[in-house]
């Protein structure tokens, strides 16, 4: 019966090898990310230790840097995405005679309405190309390329 069981162990073993491997074991950074008490910062743990582990998921990265670049200008949301600024070209402008608001589309889609702070005395024009960027108070401003100047924006849509 001994010899029964230990034919029986090694044909089973032999028929259903290891299923993990030392890739697919945690690593010591994975299971040192379990400690972390912001969610935030676990996650990023998380994220470093699979990409060094497993190499950088490179369709992931950029679904990441699109979703930046459509919530540029947004509220920050708990991930905490964020990007330090954004180009693009102007799709139309919007000159309110009436209130003396100007909005400006861009080619990505995204809406903003121009404010009266800064110095920018150039106008805006369709097909020109802009860098809006976040400033030191929180605010973001627009800069139109190879002028010099800016004014304060707020996005609208």
């Amino acid at each position: 019966m001994a010899a029964a069981s230990v034919g029986l162990a090694a044909i089973c073993t032999l028929a259903f090898p290891a299923v993990t491997s030392a890739k697919d074991a945690p690593s010591e950074a994975l299971l040192d990310c379990r400690a972390i008490g912001s969610d935030d910062e676990r996650l990023a743990c998380y994220d470093q230790a699979l990409d060094t582990q497993y190499g950088v998921d490179e369709e992931l990265q950029e679904k990441r840097q699109q979703y930046r670049r459509e919530r540029f200008g947004l509220p920050v949301d708990s991930s905490g995405s964020r990007m330090a600024e954004l180009t693009a070209t102007i799709a139309a402008v919007d000159a309110n005679l009436r209130t003396g608001q100007t909005t400006i589309a861009l080619d990505n889609g995204q809406v903003w309405q121009v404010l009266s702070s800064g110095g920018l005395r150039a106008r805006f024009r369709v097909g020109l190309e802009v860098t809006i960027s976040e400033s030191a108070t929180g605010g973001y401003r627009v800069r139109i390329a190879d002028k010099t100047g800016f004014k304060g924006v707020t996005r609208i849509r």
